[in-house]
C-alpha cells in the first residue's frame, strides 16, 4: 500500500529519550528497578543492568508468565461458545450482554491498577493473587444458581483475570528489548490462541499457573508502606467504572425491557456521560498518578494505538460472541461445534502475532504490518456481513481466520508501538494506557453489540409474527434460543431469519468500526526498535 520510501519518511529516527519532554515531568515511574522480576538466580539481576537475560532465564520467566495467560483465555471462548446456551437457560437472554461485560468491566477497572498495586505489595504475591481470584470466580460461575449470581462470579473471575495479562505483559517490557518483545508477544499470543480454542478443563491449570510463578519467581521481599497506597487511583477507577455500568444499564434496559424514551434510561445515559467527564477531569487534574494517563495521548502514536486497541476489542468481541450466537440460533449446531468454529479465529490471531513479531525482529518496522492488519480487519468483517442461512461452517471458519489474523497482527503492533514511543521509565504507565482502552473497549463492544442485535430482533420480531398468541411466542424466543424449536415449522423460519437479522446488524456496526480502527492504527509514527533493554 505504500512505497518504500514512503514507509522510511514515516520512521522517526530520533532517539526515544527526546521524547521526553512531551510527557509531565511531575508524574513518577510506575516501575522501580527494584521491583523487576528476579529468577531464584541471582544473576538475573545482573542481567537485567546489563541489558539482556540469558536465554535460560528468559525461557523460565516467559513460560511461568505466559501460563496465566493460556488460563485468561480459557475464559473468552468458555463463554462465547455457551453465551446463549446459559442465557437461555436462566429466561435471560435479553441481559445476555451482563454475563460478559461483567467480566470485562473489572477487567477495565482492575487492569490499570495492578501495576501500582505489585509496585506495592510485589509482583509475586499479585500474580498468586490474580490466579487465586480468577480460580475462585470460575468454580463460582460454575456452581451459579442463577443469573445474577453468574454475573457476580464473572466480576470476580475478571478482578483475576486483569492482573494476569496486565502484569505478564508489564514484566516483559521491562526485562525484554523492543525487537525481541515483538516475537516473544507473538509465542504469548500462541499459548493465548491454545488456550482460546482448547479451553475447557481451568482448575488444574490455575494449579499449574500457581506453581510455576510460586517456584520460578523470586522477588524481593517488599516492606508494605501504606502511604504508597495512596499513589493508586480509586476515584479514577471508581468514576470509570460507575460509567461503564451506568451506560451497560441503559443499553441492556433501553429497547428490550422499557423504551428508549424512559425516564430510566435517559438519566442512565446522562449520569454515565457526567462520570465520564468526571472520570476525565480527575485523571488529567486530580489524581496524582492516573489509573490512565490521558495525558500520554499528546502524542499521536500513543494516542493511535490506543485508539486501534479500543475499536480492535470492540470488533473481537462482537465477532466473537455473535458467531457462536449465528451458528447456534440460525445453524442450529451445538455449543461444541459452534466453538470448534472460532478456532480458525485463534489460529490467525496467533500466526498473525508470530508473523509481526518475527518481522519486527528481522526488520526492526512495523508499518507495513500495519497496512496488512487494516486490509484483513476490514475486509474479514465486511465478509461476515454475507453469511447467510445456508452458508457452510467450513467457509465460515474460512472467514473467521481473515479478521483472527488481523487481531494478532494489531494486538503486538499496538503494544510494541506504544511502548517504543515513551521513554523507558513510562514503559508500565504507557502500558496501563493501552489494557485501559482494551478493557472499555471490550466493555462497550458487548454492551453496543447487543443493544443493537436486541433491538433488531424485536423489531423484526413484531413486524413479521401477528395475531393471536404473537406476544407470548415474541417474549419466549426473545429470552431463549431453546424455545425456538417448540415452534411450528412456518414460525421458526421466522424466527430464525430475525435472529439473522440482528446478528448481520452487528456485523455492520462491526465493519463500520474496523474501518475507524484502520484510520486509528495509520497515526502511529514508525519509531526505532532497539536492539537492547537500555534503548542504546
Amino acid at each position: 500500500m505504500s512505497s518504500a520510501s514512503s514507509i522510511d519518511s514515516r520512521i522517526d529516527t530520533d532517539t526515544i529519550e527526546e521524547s521526553a519532554p512531551l510527557l509531565n515531568d511531575d508524574v513518577e515511574s510506575s516501575i522501580a528497578p527494584e521491583d523487576v522480576l528476579s529468577l531464584s538466580d541471582d544473576a538475573l539481576a545482573d542481567e537485567i543492568e546489563e541489558g539482556e537475560l540469558s536465554s535460560r532465564a528468559l525461557i523460565t520467566v516467559f513460560i511461568s508468565l505466559y501460563v496465566g495467560i493460556f488460563l485468561a483465555a480459557l475464559d473468552s471462548t468458555i463463554v462465547a461458545t455457551l453465551l446463549a446456551h446459559i442465557a437461555s437457560e436462566f429466561n435471560e437472554l435479553r441481559s445476555i450482554s451482563w454475563i460478559a461485560t461483567g467480566y470485562m468491566i473489572s477487567l477495565a477497572a482492575f487492569q490499570p491498577l495492578y501495576g501500582k498495586i505489585s509496585d506495592i505489595f510485589g509482583r509475586k504475591p499479585v500474580l498468586i493473587a490474580c490466579n487465586i481470584m480468577f480460580g475462585v470466580g470460575s468454580i463460582l460461575c460454575g456452581l451459579a444458581p442463577n443469573m445474577w449470581f453468574l454475573v457476580f462470579a464473572r466480576v470476580i473471575a475478571g478482578c483475576g483475570g486483569g492482573g494476569l495479562t496486565s502484569l505478564t505483559s508489564i514484566t516483559l517490557s521491562d526485562i525484554v528489548p523492543l525487537r525481541q518483545r515483538g516475537l516473544l508477544q507473538g509465542l504469548g499470543n500462541v499459548l493465548y490462541g491454545c488456550g482460546a480454542a482448547f479451553g475447557g478443563i481451568v482448575g488444574p491449570i490455575i494449579v499449574l499457573s500457581l506453581m510455576a510463578i510460586y517456584f520460578n519467581l523470586d522477588l524481593p521481599v517488599k516492606q508494605i508502606d501504606g502511604s504508597k497506597l495512596k499513589r493508586i487511583d480509586f476515584l479514577g477507577s471508581f468514576t470509570l467504572v460507575s460509567a461503564l455500568v451506568l451506560f451497560l444499564f441503559a443499553v441492556s434496559v433501553g429497547g428490550s425491557y422499557a423504551p428508549w424514551t424512559s425516564p430510566a434510561v435517559i438519566f442512565a445515559f446522562l449520569f454515565s456521560g457526567v462520570l465520564l467527564i468526571t472520570f476525565v477531569y480527575v485523571e488529567l487534574r486530580v489524581a496524582r498518578e492516573p489509573v490512565i494517563p490521558l495525558f500520554l495521548l499528546r502524542d499521536m502514536t500513543v494516542f493511535g494505538s490506543s485508539f486501534t486497541s479500543w475499536f480492535m476489542n470492540m470488533i473481537y468481541y462482537s465477532h466473537i460472541y455473535y458467531i457462536a450466537i449465528y451458528l447456534i440460533s440460525v445453524q442450529g449446531v451445538s455449543p461444541t461445534k459452534s466453538g470448534s468454529s472460532l478456532i480458525p479465529h485463534f489460529v490467525g490471531d496467533a500466526l498473525g502475532s508470530l508473523v509481526v513479531g518475527y518481522y519486527m525482529r528481522q526488520t526492526g518496522r512495523y508499518f507495513p504490518m500495519t497496512c496488512l492488519a487494516a486490509f484483513c480487519m476490514v475486509f474479514g468483517s465486511l465478509l461476515l456481513c454475507f453469511v447467510g442461512r445456508d452458508t457452510s461452517r467450513f467457509l465460515i471458519m474460512v472467514i473467521m481466520f481473515v479478521p483472527g489474523f488481523a487481531f494478532g497482527l494489531y494486538l503486538t503492533i499496538t503494544l510494541v508501538g506504544l511502548v517504543a514511543a515513551v521513554p523507558r521509565d513510562y514503559q508500565a504507565v504507557s502500558t496501563s494506557i493501552q489494557f485501559g482502552f482494551k478493557g472499555t473497549g471490550s466493555t462497550l463492544g458487548v454492551s453496543i453489540s447487543t443493544a443493537i442485535f436486541q433491538n433488531v430482533l424485536a423489531t423484526k420480531l413484531y413486524s413479521r409474527i401477528t395475531g393471536p398468541g404473537a406476544e407470548e411466542i415474541i417474549g419466549r424466543v426473545k429470552d431463549s434460543i431453546d424455545e425456538v424449536r417448540f415452534l411450528s415449522p412456518e414460525m421458526q423460519e421466522l424466527v430464525v431469519q430475525s435472529y439473522l437479522d440482528g446478528i448481520r446488524a452487528v456485523f455492520l456496526t462491526a465493519t463500520a468500526m474496523s474501518v475507524m480502527c484502520a484510520g486509528m492504527s495509520f497515526l502511529m509514527k514508525e519509531h526505532v526498535l532497539h536492539r537492547n533493554v537500555g534503548r542504546k
